[in-house]
């Protein structure tokens, strides 16, 4: 999704899983059956763990109280659902992402915008994040607002100090891009490295 803008940009806006990392949660929740619920429907499960997935992320669900829930709603008297682990066994990093993010953050204001949950965010933290040059990283279990409400993107702007039209946003789910762009701000949905960098051009970014 592109808006064409005519102010300077300013700040940048990148999403962590699925730009940065490559990880998703019906990854995960492929990960989840095939090696620990296998009688399981993947569709149910999926649709059972997507909405609690969004309470953790808020930070009002911890993993006990998760895996819990799953067991019982799937006849089990206990689960270990390797909530962290199997981030850690599916994540990889795209490198060549936090290359370029890297080197524009000699020229921008680089932060990082995610939807996680507080484990997951401490083994981000641990593992590939230490390699990412951002000013200032948002995390939804933190601040207590997920992508795509308003309020989220209108909390970065603030605190960087920046208007909507001096930003520019990167994700992955369309309907976070939309949900920025509705607050005016430039927003790339992504696919790939070279779309990504076309699209930054595109908005006046200048990509070393």
């Amino acid at each position: 999704m592109l808006l064409l803008i005519d102010c300077v940009i300013k700040l940048l806006i990148f999403d962590i899983g699925g730009v940065l990392i490559d990880f998703t949660e019906t990854a995960y929740v492929h990960y989840l059956r095939t090696n620990f619920m296998p009688g399981a429907n993947e569709r149910e499960l999926w649709d059972f763990v997507n909405p609690l997935i969004s309470v953790m992320e808020y930070g009002k669900l911890r993993v006990p109280e998760l895996e819990r829930m799953v067991a019982k709603h799937f006849g089990r008297d206990k689960l270990d659902m390797h909530w962290v682990q199997g981030w850690r066994e599916i994540a990889e990093p795209k490198d060549d992402v936090i290359g370029l993010v890297n080197k524009l953050s000699d020229d921008y204001k680089v932060v990082l915008l995610s939807n996680v949950s507080q484990s997951r965010f401490a083994e981000m933290r641990r593992s590939y994040l230490k390699r990412v040059k951002a000013k200032d990283v948002y995390v939804s279990y933190d601040i207590e607002l997920r992508k795509p409400e308003p309020a989220i993107y209108r909390y970065v702007l603030h605190e960087e100090g920046v208007r909507p039209g001096e930003a520019v946003f990167v994700d992955n789910q369309i309907e976070n891009v939309i949900g920025a762009e509705k607050e005016g701000i430039a927003s790339i949905w992504f696919r790939d490295y070279d779309k990504l960098v076309r699209d930054l051009k595109r908005f006046g970014v200048s990509v070393p």
